[in-house]
């Protein structure tokens, strides 16, 4: 029982230390964003979201789940931008479902993010599932 606690709590450990590389990721994306350098910022990003899809890693925890929503907005916002494809399936789905286990009523600027950013992934995830449905 103590050896499987252990095993429980290694795992988080792992998973929280990649949340908070990705979040450097996070940052140092919003940095080369309002520098102008908006392909190396969208790369950046990329690479903090393959971080956070590491096997072991707790996409739905309350750090790694919120590094994954800045980082697809962060995708998202830099792809409309220079007309590339955005964040995957996957990782829409993660950041829509980390955003639905907030409150409706939450207040500041988590819940602005709840309310900004749900609906679009929502949508985002309709239009390419409907996309890939067509294609199979």
């Amino acid at each position: 029982m103590l050896r499987e606690r252990f095993a429980g709590w290694l795992s988080a450990a792992r998973s929280y230390r990649v949340g908070l590389i990705a979040a450097r990721s996070c940052g140092r994306s919003i940095k080369l964003r309002r520098a102008g350098r908006l392909q190396e910022a969208l790369e950046t990003a990329r690479s903090g979201l393959a971080l956070l899809g590491a096997p072991g890693v707790r996409r739905q925890g309350p750090a790694e789940g919120s590094v994954l929503v800045g980082l697809t907005m962060e995708v998202e916002w830099l792809a409309e931008e220079l007309g590339e494809t955005g964040a995957s399936i996957g990782d829409l789905a993660d950041a829509a479902a980390y955003l639905r286990t907030m409150r409706q009523a939450t207040k500041g600027q988590a819940g602005e993010i709840r309310r900004d950013w749900l609906p679009y992934f929502e949508a985002r995830l309709a239009h390419l599932t409907r996309g890939t449905n067509k294609r199979q």
